[in-house]
């Protein structure tokens, strides 16, 4: 089972977009309603004698503040956890792969299991594997296979990715670079799940949803990528050789789940009624002009 994607390049080694869209969103809201509470108090300050507003009312607002920021604590503690059990994860199968003989790179922030070209070694222009590099591609899907296997580490996950990576020679196939690294993933896929198939169980694997809100799919996805995503760094608009077999590879990709729709929908009711209460108080503050 698999899905065919066409995708754009990403920057490589960029953060966890999603954790700092979360965290630079949250605390940029908490900064506003903290600037609009200092307002407050220090328009108590001059106005103490004639003040309209409780310090009942105020406390409530600092309450709010405060819940806010243990909310959006939580939020991204959870984050980062899961960051970290998925960073646990691609070494311990890059260390019972090393222990085979048989060395993987992590790379992208810790998001990506990358096989180097010396393990699979697809020619130039192809994608089958060759039959004298099967052994690795068994071990490999085998140690991949016993790691998701496990619960705790398919609750981490929301899809992984075999994706396929081409140098930039022109091919002639169908769809060019663009099938070719397609084809090899799906390759790569098929040698594991068909023929021989040692690893079929990899078809049968699903997300754990972490609540019932949330649908259970096939956890493996293929996709290629052509020669979008060279292992090269580009600098002033160098320009890199055509044929570059390290570039010829599988990448395992790995993306978390998010667990925090819920939180940031019910953060969003929260800040309403804080901002609501906020209004109300600035409201009080001018009427005693």
């Amino acid at each position: 089972m698999f899905r065919r994607t066409l995708a754009l390049p990403l920057k490589k080694d960029e953060d966890n977009p999603y954790l700092l869209s979360f965290s630079d969103l949250m605390a940029g809201m908490l900064a506003i309603y903290i600037i609009v509470l200092i307002v407050t108090l220090v328009e108590l300050e001059r106005r103490r004698e004639d003040l309209r507003v409780s310090k009942e009312e105020l406390i409530e607002s600092l309450e709010g503040i405060q819940q806010i920021q243990d909310d959006i604590r939580l939020s991204i503690s959870g984050v980062v956890k899961r960051e970290q059990a998925l960073a646990l994860m691609l070494r311990e199968i890059r260390e019972d792969l090393k222990k085979r003989g048989i060395e993987v790179i992590i790379a992208e922030n810790g998001t990506v299991l990358r096989i180097p070209e010396e393990q699979l070694h697809f020619a130039l222009g192809h994608y089958t594997i060759p039959i004298e590099h099967n052994e690795s591609a068994n071990a490999i899907g085998d140690v991949f296979l016993k790691s998701l296997k496990k619960d705790k580490n398919r609750a981490l996950l929301d899809t992984v990715f075999i994706e396929g990576h081409t140098d930039s020679v022109p091919n002639n196939r169908a769809m060019g670079n663009w099938g070719l690294s397609t084809y090899r993933a799906i390759s790569l896929w098929k040698f594991w799940t068909e023929s021989p198939g040692k690893m079929h169980e990899l078809k049968e694997l699903k997300t754990i949803a972490p609540d019932s809100s949330q649908l259970v799919n096939p956890l493996i996805s293929v996709s290629g990528y052509a020669d979008t995503r060279s292992t090269h760094d580009r600098f002033n608009g160098e320009k890199l050789k055509d044929d570059r077999p390290e570039d010829r590879r599988i990448d395992i990709r790995f993306t978390l789940v998010s667990s925090e729709k819920n939180d940031l929908k019910r953060l969003q009711a929260s800040l309403g009624k804080l901002r609501e209460r906020t209004r109300e108080i600035i409201h009080k503050l001018k009427a005693t002009d």
